[in-house]
């Protein structure tokens, strides 16, 4: 076995060499953010010296943990990744505006706000243009994150909205008892809301109010940041934030998109809104060390820590609740 991984992290270490015309010190050392942060050319006019960044929001949004890892499978974390790709677009003259490509039925409440509240900073503090195309889904966190952007552009088929807050657990009192289960719960006198959601006990209607206290705080944070994103009165947008999804017509009819369109008409966009006769859309890649090589694989071999965390997060998912700008789908 481990002849197979020293010939595996060679093979790696050549085609790094290849590809990038990465120098044998710097795939060693890999600790200049210079040579690890480069960019590729995507689509648009390659002789452009202008440049659109392509980000990509894919999947649930959500912070993960670094055992959160599928076994045999290297997963990327949004999160991470989108910090890098926007600290590209601050230190990168050459990009000038960001395309924020999305594809995703949201996730947590805190994660989209942070991803929200780094692509304003962004623009706060470089003045460059942020573009969203929505592919497939943008709902709920999804879409609070394109509410960052200047300029929202939908797919013919894209599903868009979901504009909500969830939150869900479950109660499982009466199977315990049938099945002969008697939970313990231990908590002090001065914490008696500790045990709330509890999926051993009913709801007592005190908790079930303060639940709704932050879900509705949460939501009208929701229905601000559309209102100001889309320019449109409170009143206007609590009508359509009901939790319900719309075409690209719908969507576009009811103000939460600006156009219906395909990737060149984003690109197209951003040449008039910086009023440049063409633009080379491009994409962050990185330049892996040894050293993050060989971590990977280490991943990889060693898949039972990775199982273990798994089961534990399935059954975190059933008794842990959580605050969500998700839409969800039957199976």
């Amino acid at each position: 076995m481990q002849k197979k991984i020293i010939i595996l992290a060679i093979s790696m270490l050549l085609i790094n060499l290849t590809v990038f015309g990465q120098g044998f010190l710097d795939i060693f050392t890999g600790n200049s953010e210079k040579n690890n942060y480069k960019v590729k050319f995507i689509d648009g006019d390659n002789d452009a010296v202008e440049e659109l960044l392509l980000i990509k929001v894919r999947g649930i949004i959500q912070e993960k943990s670094e055992h959160d890892q599928v076994p045999f499978q290297i997963q990327k974390d949004l999160m991470k990744t989108i910090k890098k790709d926007l600290k590209l677009a601050r230190t990168r003259d050459a990009i000038k505006a960001i395309l924020l490509d999305i594809n995703s039925p949201g996730g947590e409440v805190t994660a989209s706000d942070i991803i929200y509240h780094q692509i304003m900073q962004l623009k706060e503090e470089t003045e460059k243009p942020v573009i969203a195309i929505i592919g497939s889904m943008g709902a709920s966190g999804a879409y609070y994150v394109a509410c960052a952007s200047d300029h929202i552009i939908a797919h013919p088929t894209s599903i868009i909205g979901s504009i909500g807050v969830i939150m869900q657990s479950i109660n499982v009192k009466k199977l315990v008892e049938k099945i002969g289960i008697k939970p313990v719960m231990l908590k002090s006198k001065k914490t008696p809301k500790k045990d709330i959601l509890s999926p051993f006990k009913e709801m007592t209607v005190g908790e079930k109010k303060m639940l709704l206290e932050i879900i509705n705080s949460i939501y009208d944070r929701f229905v601000k940041i559309v209102s100001e994103s889309r320019k449109m009165k409170i009143k206007e947008v609590e009508k359509i934030a009901d939790g319900g999804i719309y075409t690209a017509e719908k969507a576009k009819e009811l103000n939460l998109i600006d156009q219906i369109g395909y990737r060149e008409n984003a690109i197209k966009k951003a040449c008039d809104i910086l009023d440049l006769e063409s633009i080379a859309l491009v994409k962050r890649y990185e330049k892996k060390s040894i050293a993050e090589i060989f971590s990977e694989i280490s991943s990889m071999h060693s898949p039972y820590p990775a199982i273990i965390n798994q089961i534990k997060s399935s059954i975190k998912a059933t008794a842990v609740p959580e605050i969500m700008l998700k839409l969800h789908l039957p199976d």
